[in-house]
């Protein structure tokens, strides 16, 4: 399963692929992109990832923005937000765009392991 991570913080990228490896297995395969021009760039040259990952909060976009450019330049792609913002209306407009989850970073491992499960039978995952 190819994962694509966009987002601009190193830890992240360092942490995340562990608990992606514990909600999908070993066949979880991840790639990172620091912002959302490399994630493009990568889209541009690979196979579309069976999910993505988006941080809203990447340098020179605004926030759902982000997701906005994302969803309309790989619209099949399926998004996963995971982002510091956690408010209402952010969640509410990001579900209205299609994504398939909202992870607020706040969440434990353990939490984010079983949304991710959820997300990969097909269902969503939305904050309460």
């Amino acid at each position: 399963m190819e994962i694509l991570v966009v987002d601009d913080n190193p830890l992240i990228h360092e942490l995340l692929p562990a608990v992606l490896a514990r909600a999908f297995g070993a066949e979880a395969r991840v790639t990172a992109a620091r912002d959302l021009e490399e994630a493009f760039r990568h889209l541009a040259h690979n196979p579309p990832p069976a999910l993505a990952l988006l941080d809203l909060g990447l340098p020179g976009h605004a926030g759902l923005e982000t997701l906005r450019r994302f969803r309309w330049k790989f619209p099949g792609v399926p998004v996963v937000v995971l982002s510091a913002t956690e408010d209402d209306a952010s969640i509410r407009v990001a579900r209205s765009l299609g994504v398939s989850g909202y992870l607020p970073k706040s969440l434990s491992a353990e939490r984010m392991v079983e949304a991710l499960q959820k997300i990969g039978t097909g269902k969503t995952f939305f904050p309460t």
